[in-house]
């Protein structure tokens, strides 16, 4: 059963959906909620300001991306093989790869403009990517202690080379507007790069 809207989330909808068209600088409260069809004041009963609306928006658009990680850290099959390992890092990335076919309009705006709105916009960026980061960095740390991946690998650094691995795979569908390349081998050949060091899959990306 889809989830009731609330008044909030339409809120969030329409600041979306005005940021993506014109951005965020030219895009006031005075258009977010004509676009929401509610009155000036209603704006203030769900939120401060626009910048505020801004950090609960970017939370509530990455809430699924989360959910997902957290979901297959969840459910990691112990203990791993280098097999169920493979699989478990295959299927996270196409989980990720799929949330982003689904919503590359927000995530280009995201990604790309809100960086630049100001620092705090940026350290929340950069939040993102810990936060991701973390999610990839449980999975690897579960294949040190089933005794499957060399225990020196800096677990930090493999979260964070696998969270750059996918927002690589992801740039010309955001930046270009490119359309999306093959899931499935996409995050295979992520995989088996992070786990053997060489893109097994690359010329199938190629075609």
């Amino acid at each position: 059963m889809t989830a009731m809207r609330t008044r909030s989330d339409e809120l969030l909808d329409a600041a979306l959906s005005e940021f993506v068209a014109v951005g965020y600088a030219t895009t006031g409260v005075k258009e977010i909620t004509a676009s929401a069809g509610v009155s000036h004041g209603t704006f203030y009963n769900y939120f401060e300001n626009r910048r505020q609306m801004l950090t609960i928006l970017v939370e509530r658009e990455f809430a699924d991306f989360f959910t997902l990680l957290d979901d297959v850290v969840a459910g990691l099959p112990r203990p791993l093989t280098e097999e169920s390992l493979r699989d478990t890092m295959t299927t996270a990335t196409r989980g990720v790869l799929d949330l982003v076919a689904r919503s590359t309009d927000s995530l280009r705006f995201i990604l790309i403009d809100v960086p630049g709105v100001d620092q705090d916009a940026l350290d929340g960026h950069l939040d993102l990517f810990r936060r991701m980061s973390a999610r990839f960095e449980a999975i690897v740390t579960a294949g040190v202690e089933d005794g499957i991946v060399e225990p020196t690998l800096d677990m930090e650094y493999a979260g964070q080379a696998w969270t750059s691995c996918v927002l690589g795979a992801i740039a010309p569908i955001v930046v270009d507007d490119r359309e999306t390349a093959d899931a499935a081998t996409t995050s295979a050949v992520i995989a088996d790069f992070l786990l053997y060091g060489s893109p097994t899959g690359i010329e199938a990306l190629r075609g």
